[in-house]
């Protein structure tokens, strides 16, 4: 973002950060389309152009890193960490993936983060510029903008970050088998910090959209159409209906369930529930979503962590089973339970907390290890 002079009117600094908000935000919408189809390379281009155009926004930055991942090129993706790390200093998403470029890399990392760091000041000076228009636009007093904001609460929970994610990486390097009960511990410590860490993120995403909401109209799709529609073509933003009317146990617990109890609550059934992870989520106030009718129907009544986790996002992948923290390699294991549980904050966020477990998940250890999949990425 370009360091602008100090504006002589007040909305003229307004309409300017008006229009890079709406900009940002379209390239973060086609961003993640790209990388949903797994066009990396078109992905990438978005996501630099975002990066330049806020530095400071974790969306941008993830994504640049994710693209550059998915492109096997670890050395621009390491050096992208770096340089988002000095505007965000603390970011659990960007120190995790550092951690792995750093072992993927070997010998070669430091270089690579000696030339970040020579070229950190050049990074921060567009947030620097940022900041400054947004006390312009507000006065004195203003309160800072959204990516000065984040910068802000990072270095206020860098250290609570860093002694969450310690505590998981200790138990695990104590750890003598991960397909064991012994692993309990750290499945548990590991899950709590990611969510603490997404349930944050979301929250203020959600607020820096309010202003510059988005939507998908589905109206030319035919009914056909509409019920057809995949993870990857179809998670975007829909409005909610104005009027809904829930069951009568919306949102009451429901206990531990089998995985045929929770195929009653599916598109048919008037209360829709699905599961992730062992935690299952009533989605009944989204009719429009999953009831008979809506584009993800098919999700209602089942587990749907395999296919989050994998990428792959057909009927078929719906309530296959496996201990995801059994990996071929720490890396993947990593990179991908992060998305997981991006989802699951995601789905918290929107329709509140989980009301009740799979059983399937109540001894996760015993579960075979999954299988070898295909490097897609998953939009959140």
């Amino acid at each position: 973002l370009p360091l602008y002079p100090a504006a002589p009117m007040a909305h003229q600094s307004q309409s300017m950060s008006t229009a890079v908000d709406n900009e940002l935000h379209s390239l973060l919408e086609v961003g993640a389309l790209h990388l949903g189809q797994q066009e990396f390379v078109k992905a990438l281009k978005v996501y630099t152009r975002a990066v330049d155009l806020r530095p400071g926004d974790l969306a941008a930055c993830t994504g640049k890193v994710e693209a550059l991942r998915a492109l096997k090129r670890p050395r621009g993706a390491l050096k992208a960490c770096a340089l988002a790390l000095r505007v965000l200093p603390g970011c659990q998403p960007l120190m995790l993936a550092q951690e792995e470029l750093v072992a993927e890399l070997g010998d070669d990392a430091q270089a690579i983060l000696d030339e970040a760091a020579s070229g950190g000041e050049a990074a921060l000076a567009p947030l620097a510029g940022h900041t400054a228009a947004s006390a312009a636009e507000g006065g004195e007093g203003a309160a800072p903008c959204p990516a000065a904001k984040s910068q802000d609460q990072s270095h206020k929970e860098t250290k609570t970050l860093k002694a969450l994610l310690s505590h998981s990486t200790k138990l695990e390097a104590n750890l003598p088998d991960m397909a064991s009960e012994e692993s309990v511990a750290y499945r548990l410590a590991r899950k709590k910090e990611l969510i603490s860490f997404y349930r944050d993120f979301y929250a203020k995403t959600r607020e820096q959209q309010t202003a510059a909401p988005s939507t998908l109209d589905t109206s030319q799709y035919s009914k056909k159409k509409r019920t057809g529609l995949k993870i990857q073509d179809g998670h975007r933003p829909m409005p909610r209906p104005e009027f809904v009317e829930v069951p009568a146990d919306h949102k009451q617990p429901v206990g531990t369930l089998s995985p045929a109890e929770l195929s009653k609550y599916n598109c048919d059934s008037g209360r829709f529930l699905l599961a992730i992870h062992g935690d299952v989520f009533d989605v009944s106030d989204r009719p429009d979503k999953y009831g008979p009718d809506g584009p993800y129907h098919s999700m209602s009544g089942h587990d749907i962590t395999w296919a989050l986790w994998s990428g792959y996002d057909e009927e078929q992948e719906w309530d296959k089973y496996f201990d995801v923290q059994r990996c071929a390699t720490r890396e993947e294991r990593n990179r991908r339970f992060q998305g997981l549980m991006s989802w699951w904050s995601f789905f918290e966020l929107e329709y509140g907390v989980p009301v009740g477990r799979l059983d399937v998940y109540d001894r996760e250890w015993e579960l075979p290890p999954p299988p070898a999949v295909q490097d897609l990425c998953v939009v959140m």
